[in-house]
């Protein structure tokens, strides 16, 4: 049974550091409402086994790098969609206390007010400082609730540091075990990938095995060929076995995070 999780052997709050596909709390646009070869003599039926298993192993090599494009046309997505700040019309009209509320209220660091003052200098409209700074004060304080912080780490979202000495312990504490489910389910969805992969490759190597047994049984195989299907037979067998223990491994893994997440869940000081 696991144990109950005690959040004071959680580390430190400088510790609190996004991962490795954070989505920086707040990255968003501001919005205006708070709220592997075979021979030359494989047969068509060997190539085509052949291909359908090298599509499979690019697919599962390409996939990580694919996030990580993906991620990184994201960002630029999103650099490009609010590197230039607010628009005219907002500089000449901006409520900069509610500019700020909403800032503070998504957990913005207060070096924001710098993007909206480059902004805004393009239309000769210099921000309200104290009207900004009241403004995230004030969206702070609701930012910085500790069933807020538990939402933010659920999320997997960084956290920039921004609350007050008298607020930021709960918000850590919310944050360290929101953030303890998101990285449990994370593991816990990796590892079922990569079991269902395991799975799909076994079932790809018991096709190889049989085509290959088929035609190594055959009266009019040549000798130096019937020599290379009873190597790639055995290269087959070795490849299941070690397929069959990969999936008897994450298997019993997955099983345990299962486990462990339920258990997380459980004991969440919070609804989910």
């Amino acid at each position: 049974m696991p144990q109950r999780v005690n959040l004071s052997e959680t580390p430190g709050l400088n510790s609190i550091t996004p991962g490795a596909g954070d989505a920086p709390l707040g990255a968003g646009c501001r919005s205006t409402h708070p709220d592997r070869p075979r021979s030359r003599g494989i047969s068509p039926l060997h190539l085509r086994l052949s291909v359908a298993r090298i599509v499979s192993t690019m697919r599962s090599l390409l996939r990580p790098s694919t996030l990580a494009i993906t991620a990184g046309l994201l960002a630029m997505v999103l650099a490009g969609g609010c590197s230039s700040g607010l628009s005219k019309n907002e500089c000449l009209a901006a409520d900069w206390h509610m500019i700020g509320y909403e800032d503070g209220l998504r957990g913005l660091p207060a070096d924001r007010i710098g993007v909206h003052r480059v902004a805004c200098a393009k239309f000769q409209v210099t921000p309200n400082l104290a009207a900004y700074t009241e403004g995230r004060e004030r969206g702070l304080l609701e930012f910085c609730q500790p069933r807020n912080g538990f939402r933010v780490g659920l999320n997997g979202w960084s956290y920039a540091n921004v609350c007050s000495a008298a607020s930021e312990p709960a918000f850590a504490e919310g944050y360290r075990y929101g953030r303890q489910i998101h990285d449990a389910r994370a593991e816990l969805r990796d590892t079922q990938v990569r079991l269902r992969r395991a799975r799909d490759g076994l079932v790809q190597s018991d096709a190889a095995v049989q085509a290959v047994a088929v035609e190594l049984v055959l009266p009019d195989v040549p000798a130096s060929r019937r020599v290379f299907l009873a190597q790639e037979l055995v290269r087959l067998t070795e490849e299941r076995t070690e397929l069959q223990a990969q999936i008897k491994r994450l298997t019993l893994r997955s099983r345990e995070l299962g486990i462990s997440v339920a258990e997380l869940e459980r004991q969440s000081p919070f609804a989910l």
